[in-house]
This record gives C-alpha cells, sequence and structure tokens, in this order.
C-alpha cells in the first residue's frame, strides 16, 4: 500500500487562530489516507487543536522559540526532526517573515517541497533599521528556498512577498475555507441559540472574535461600543477569545462601568451558533489578511461593521459588509451598526453560494492543497 504524504506544518502554536483553525479545517477534509498532516511548533505549551491533531493520527513536535540567540539550536532540532523522519515530502511554514529558517533547513535537509504561506498584511513589529533588515534578509531566505509562496489574499501575498512578488509563479493565493455543515445546520432562530448559550434573549447583540492583542483593537472597540450604550441602553457585546491583553480590556470594561453588558466568552469551538445569535459583527482590526472570523460572520448572516484596511477580497457581496475608516468619528459608526440591526439574515442559499463562489467551501480549498501537495 502506498503511503501518504506526509507534510510538517511548521506553527508557532496550535490555538484557535486564523491560520490555525483553517489548517485544521482543511485537515478534518483532506484525504488522510493519502494525506498526513504532522505540527511542529515554537512552543512548549498545550494548544486548543493539540489533542485533536492526535486523534486524527498527526504528531506535534517542539522546536525552540524563534530568536537570534537560538538559531543554531533551532536549526539543530529541526535538521534532526527531518533527519529522524526521513519521510516528510513537505515543509509548509506559517510563521510569516521567520518562515525563512525553517524552509532554509528543510532545503538542506532535502525535502522536496518547501512552502511559506503569508496570514496577514502586518508582522506588527514597529519599523526599525534592525527589522527592516531582518525583514529584507527573511524575504530572500524565502525567495530562494521556496518552492511554492501562498497568501490568503493578494494583501497578505504583497504584505510578506513584496507588491511585485506577482512576477513570480511560485505566489498564489489559496483562500481560507471553512466548513459549511455548521452554518447549514442553524436551525434554531437567534433567540433559541441565545438561550442555548445563556445569553440574554431581550435586546441587541454585537458580537466580536479574535485574540486579544494589539492588532484587534479591542480598546477602540470597548470605547466604541461604550458610546453605543449611549443611544440603546439594552445592547449588549460579546467577545470571544483570548490572549495577554484581555485584562487590561477588562479593567477598560469595569472603568466604563458597563461589566453588566459585556460578556467575555473565552476560547469557543461553537462560534458558528454564537455567530447565529448577534446581531451585528464588529472587526475594527488595524491590519488583517482575510479574518477567517469574518467568513464566519457572513455565513451565518450577519451584517458585518469592520475596517477599510480589511481587504475587499472577504466581501461575499451578499449585502452583509460595510467598511468604515478608523480615522471616523464613533457617531459614524454607531450609525453603521445601527442600520446593521435593520438587516435581515439573506437566505441560507444565497449565502452558501456566494461562499462557493468566491472559493471559501473548505472542500475546494482541501482539494487544492491536495493538488499541490501532491505534485
Amino acid at each position: 500500500m502506498r503511503q501518504p504524504i506526509r507534510v510538517l506544518h511548521v506553527f508557532g502554536r496550535m490555538n484557535r487562530g486564523g491560520a490555525e483553525t483553517f489548517i485544521m479545517n482543511v485537515y478534518r477534509h483532506i484525504d488522510r489516507g493519502k494525506i498526513q498532516f504532522d505540527f511542529a511548533v515554537h512552543s512548549d505549551e498545550p494548544g486548543h487543536y493539540d489533542e485533536e491533531i492526535r486523534s486524527l493520527g498527526g504528531r506535534i513536535f517542539i522546536l525552540p522559540r524563534p530568536h537570534l540567540s537560538v538559531l543554531p539550536a533551532y536549526n539543530r532540532a529541526l535538521t534532526r526532526l527531518l533527519s529522524k523522519e526521513g519521510s516528510y515530502a513537505v515543509v509548509h511554514s506559517h510563521v510569516h517573515f521567520y518562515s525563512g529558517i525553517p524552509l532554509a533547513i528543510a532545503a538542506s535537509a532535502g525535502t522536496p517541497m518547501r512552502i511559506a504561506h503569508s496570514h496577514n498584511t502586518s508582522d506588527g513589529k514597529t519599523t526599525t533599521l534592525p527589522r527592516r533588515l531582518y525583514r529584507r534578509y527573511m524575504r530572500h531566505q524565502m525567495f530562494r528556498y521556496a518552492t511554492h509562496m501562498l497568501g490568503c489574499s493578494r494583501a497578505a501575498c504583497e504584505g510578506l512577498y513584496g507588491s511585485r512578488c506577482w512576477h513570480d509563479p511560485r505566489v498564489q493565493v489559496v483562500h481560507y475555507g471553512i466548513d459549511l455543515t455548521p452554518f447549514e445546520s442553524l436551525s434554531m432562530t437567534p433567540k433559541a441559540l441565545r438561550r442555548k448559550l445563556g445569553l440574554p434573549e431581550d435586546g441587541y447583540i454585537v458580537g466580536h472574535v479574535g485574540r486579544f492583542d494589539v492588532q484587534k483593537n479591542h480598546f477602540f472597540l470597548i470605547e466604541l461600543f461604550t458610546h453605543l450604550l449611549g443611544c440603546l441602553p439594552t445592547a449588549r457585546l460579546v467577545l470571544v477569545g483570548d490572549g495577554p491583553l484581555r485584562p487590561d480590556i477588562e479593567r477598560q470594561v469595569r472603568g466604563n462601568g458597563i461589566e453588566d453588558r459585556v460578556f467575555f466568552l473565552g476560547v469557543r469551538a461553537d462560534v458558528p451558533e454564537i455567530m447565529g445569535c448577534v446581531d451585528a459583527f464588529l472587526l475594527p482590526s488595524f491590519w488583517e489578511g482575510i479574518p477567517l472570523v469574518l467568513l464566519e460572520a457572513q455565513a451565518a448572516g450577519v451584517p458585518c461593521i469592520v475596517s477599510d484596511v480589511i481587504s475587499d477580497e472577504s466581501d461575499l457581496r451578499i449585502g452583509l459588509l460595510f467598511p468604515v475608516s478608523l480615522k471616523a468619528n464613533h457617531d459614524i459608526w454607531i450609525e453603521y451598526i445601527l442600520q446593521a440591526f435593520k438587516i435581515s439574515r439573506p437566505p441560507w442559499s444565497v449565502r452558501k453560494e456566494a461562499l462557493r463562489r468566491n472559493g471559501y467551501d473548505v472542500q475546494q480549498v482541501a482539494e487544492l492543497l491536495s493538488s499541490i501537495y501532491g505534485s
């Protein structure tokens, strides 16, 4: 019997971020008799997806945390892993600019396919001279050693590989894919879903799903919601996720005196149901690639008010996406939110067709990645 193609994915940690959730969506739908995933991570702390990875037949290997001071140790650890296993046809790296290092090591180890994958338009770091030199060097490494350079959007490709990357045939957009089944089966009404999730059944609910870090702009989100309560005192805000800034955001909520209106739900596996019970979705991020949660919100039929830095590639063109400038005052954002509350959810048939037409059905994406790995 022919052995499956083994793919080693390189991540920081397998938590419920957009890139990690995307790869797990693919992992669940790919033919694991033909292609099997393993994961090399940069943290010894357990990830949210670790148990499921092992249940699907994958393995998890721990590498040293990326830093210039540990490059020799990192090189030895990954080289040893590739040498010991000796069966990886593909190393697929998702660690933005740092992908230049694992791809160079994979090339030295003789791994035939080496994939860089961009999931964001920025690394979120201040542009100092050392940072500029780091980016230039890592980009050089990727162009030298990658056999494929993928991105979740055109903007994400240009953010990592440069604005002229389209002259290189190795560069390709691979859209995020979501599992349509949970959204198709959202047969309960929003009120029934709220009851099931322990959320208030009355009033409007604004939702946000995202890691508590600088990129997601939670401080602005809380101030915006505080202003919204001035004209809509019965509104609630649901926040899904975790991260280093969560304690700061909790203090901001208490300082604004709105703790009885804000629900911190933590990391959740039932995002489709949460999307199904909110009336509007807010995403005022400073930068994004293609936000997976934005596709999930539209799949659930929820109107989305987002910062205008987010690529219009994430718009399903079914009247649910409304970009607003981060320079606009709170009143303009609030006007969009109030208008969103009046929008009816498009029928599932319309949402499903739009997701497939735009290439966001995970089955389509799993087939595309299978064809890349198989080549």
